[in-house]
């Protein structure tokens, strides 16, 4: 099919005079002229006008350069761009399990005892050097005799030296893991052997399964053993440990990612310009200082612009005191009192009463909205409200959400018709921030008359890579400030041995700090957003806390409500509802 030069042509002439085609179009005309579809469409990107490709094709420069995609003098636009800096960092991390490793080991040292003999001296030392350092990997992982510390950080100098690893070149043996094509030698020599061993006719069966499990093990090893090339300040390799006592989680190796400035600065470079689009954007500042600190303000434009719902179409509310006068404090310490969950329930009993059709419930994770259901259960909360209102969860199963949603919103339209019957005016479902329908679920119309934001959902200060991403920031940031971008960058080299997540918030200066106070805003904004979807959509917007009356005044540093967006800044409004 690629051969066929005058296919492939006339692929191309057929596509190009049909405008724009999805998939499905592309892979119907390579059918019908008998070429590759694929292959055809990557020779057109060479000379189209105008491409429209995922994040890892534009951003990953092995996918560019595979794809034939020239940056230089292109105009790069970046839709939801909010998620571009993790997106960036995420892309470089590698991950590998014990289990895997064990797979790994067992795989090679198999291999090398039935080939020892017939292998030249170069590969048999190749492969002897693979099985020392994932001896070594895993080494890390079990010996965990003085039950201390099951996770740690280290730059990855500090993990190479800690393992007596430092001297093996790990340029040399990813080159000749590449070009030797070792992954599917040993893989297919252990299938081989499980098939013996498992008898043929189980072995037909499981054959695709198991061989690509063992490719994977072997290409996570690969991957992790690519990270380790990274320089020195790029990323943080998390080493989490087996408890003694035997913790269901999986002890693992991890190089997190932190500079994302090196990769985006590659499109940058070659690019005429670059646009980054998205509703959550702002602080824009954070944006700057992660993807693109060393470019002078001048060379950066910022633009907004107000929502197109008129301002009357939404009631944005900071909720201060419960209906029985108390203040409202949903930090970790207090939320969880049996007194602060019973005036909540007594806040939304009034709540479902007033609002007709869809309520939408954020709470900060999972274990907490469990909680306050069970506690609501138990004191009689959920039936009162269900007088009012059928009440859903949010699935932690993300294959039930769909299903859930369904029912919700053929609730709402069923009570529409029929409330005047039953006294049922709609439905409540309660969700999590962070899960699958705080982000990408359209809640228009009746599917969200309100929106309830519980507390302010701040990530747990106890994940290590966030706060090594919390470091990396407040040193980068740091040395902007200060002009000295050694001597800040040195800031947290010695405090790679973790330490509790507050004591690193509490040292951050300005950039850790905002960032981290970033993440849980716009966690927020994503979750209120869900309810306004057009021009002739309204909603109230309740956020349930005293912090979010605070004023940037009261302390050193800005309010919360500094960081919603101004569509909804602009209406917000402080009270006690009664």
């Amino acid at each position: 099919m690629l051969r066929n030069r005058s296919l492939q042509k006339e692929f191309r002439s057929e596509a190009s005079g049909q405008g724009a085609l999805d998939i499905e179009d592309l892979t119907h005309i390579g059918k019908k002229i008998g070429t590759c579809p694929n292959y055809g469409s990557r020779e057109m990107v060479r000379s189209a006008d105008l491409v429209v490709l995922p994040y890892q094709s534009l951003l990953l420069k092995s996918a560019r350069e595979s794809l034939g995609l020239n940056l230089k003098n292109s105009v790069v636009i970046i839709d939801e761009a909010h998620n571009l800096a993790d997106s960036l960092t995420n892309m470089y991390n590698s991950k590998i399990t014990s289990s895997q490793l064990k797979a790994v080991l067992s795989h090679l040292d198999a291999y090398l005892n039935r080939f020892h003999d017939v292998l030249g001296a170069g590969n048999r030392r190749y492969i002897q050097t693979l099985t020392v350092l994932t001896r070594s990997f895993l080494r890390v992982l079990i010996n965990n005799q003085d039950g201390a510390s099951t996770m740690s950080s280290m730059t990855i100098n500090q993990f190479l030296f800690s393992l007596d690893i430092d001297n093996i070149n790990i340029v040399k043996l990813c080159q000749y893991v590449k070009e030797s094509n070792i992954i599917h030698k040993v893989s297919g020599y252990a299938n081989k052997t499980t098939s013996i061993q498992d008898g043929v006719n189980q072995f037909d069966l499981q054959q695709e399964h198991d061989e690509g499990s063992s490719i994977a093990c072997f290409q996570a090893l690969v991957d992790f053993l690519r990270s380790l090339m990274s320089s020195n300040d790029d990323g943080r390799i998390i080493v989490a440990k087996q408890k003694l006592s035997g913790q269901p989680e999986e002890a693992y190796l991890k190089f997190v990612m932190l500079c994302a400035e090196k990769i985006f600065s590659e499109v940058t470079r070659d690019a005429y310009a670059v646009i980054l689009a998205g509703g959550t954007l702002q602080p824009i500042e954070e944006t700057r200082l992660r993807l693109c600190p060393s470019l002078a303000p001048a060379d950066i434009k910022f633009f907004t612009c107000n929502h197109i719902v008129p301002p009357e179409s939404i009631l944005p509310i900071a909720v201060t005191r419960g209906p029985s006068g108390m203040t409202f404090d949903f930090s970790y310490s207090s939320r969880s009192s049996p007194s602060m969950i019973e005036e909540l329930g007594r806040f939304i009993c009034n709540i479902v009463t007033i609002v007709p059709e869809g309520v939408v419930m954020f709470f900060s994770s999972y274990d907490y909205e469990r909680r306050v259901y069970d506690a609501w259960t138990t004191a009689g909360t959920i039936s009162k409200i269900c007088k009012k209102k059928h009440v859903f969860r949010e699935p932690r199963n993300s294959a039930d959400v769909e299903a859930v949603l369904n029912k919700y919103k053929a609730t709402i339209q069923s009570c529409s018709k029929n409330s005047q019957d039953t006294g049922v005016n709609g439905a409540l479902l309660l969700a999590v921030v962070g899960g699958k329908i705080s982000e990408g679920i359209n809640f228009s119309d009746g599917m969200g008359r309100c929106v309830i934001m519980v507390g302010l959902p701040y990530p747990s200060p106890s994940d290590v890579e966030l706060i090594e991403t919390i470091k990396h920031i407040e040193s980068i940031s740091s040395s902007f400030l200060v002009g000295d971008d050694k001597a800040s960058g040195r800031k947290y080299d010695d405090e790679c041995e973790l330490q509790p997540g507050y004591n690193i918030l509490r040292k951050c200066t300005k950039g850790g700090r905002e960032y981290y106070e970033n993440l849980c805003m716009k966690a927020v904004n994503q979750s209120i957003g869900r309810a306004i979807r057009h021009i002739n959509d309204y909603a109230a917007m309740l956020l349930v806390d005293s912090r979010y009356a605070q004023t940037s005044s009261s302390k050193s540093y800005s309010s919360p409500t500094d960081k919603l967006p101004q569509w909804i800044k602009a209406r917000l409004l402080c009270k006690k509802l009664w």
